[in-house]
């Protein structure tokens, strides 16, 4: 039988799979902020998993921990990242990576 540790797991892990093939191909600074958060929230997801099916109150304690440290450094990431990505579409008017290193040189 399937239980939710192994859903958790699944999904967590099909989570970071996608996001990292969507920052491979994206061609949107936006798009990959928000490809680097789904990588970030299926890491959480199964971190989550992990702790699921421990059965000690220490280890489920350490992991929640670890879990809302996680979400946290992932939000500051994201705030920092969508802010030098407004300052760097107010200087140069364009989002596309590629558009912005032939504007550079």
């Amino acid at each position: 039988m399937i239980g939710p540790q192994l859903i958790f797991l699944v999904t967590g892990t099909m989570l970071v799979f996608i996001g990292i093939v969507f920052i491979a191909y994206s061609r949107n600074m936006v798009k990959s902020v928000m490809s680097f958060q789904a990588v970030l929230f299926g890491a959480n997801l199964a971190l989550f998993a992990s702790v699921l099916g421990g059965a000690g109150g220490d280890r489920r304690l350490m992991g929640d921990s670890f879990i809302i440290f996680s979400i946290l450094v992932g939000a500051s990431v994201e705030a920092v990242g969508l802010a030098l990505i407004a300052a760097i579409h107010r200087r140069y008017g364009t989002l596309n990576p590629e558009e912005i290193r032939r504007l550079r040189h």
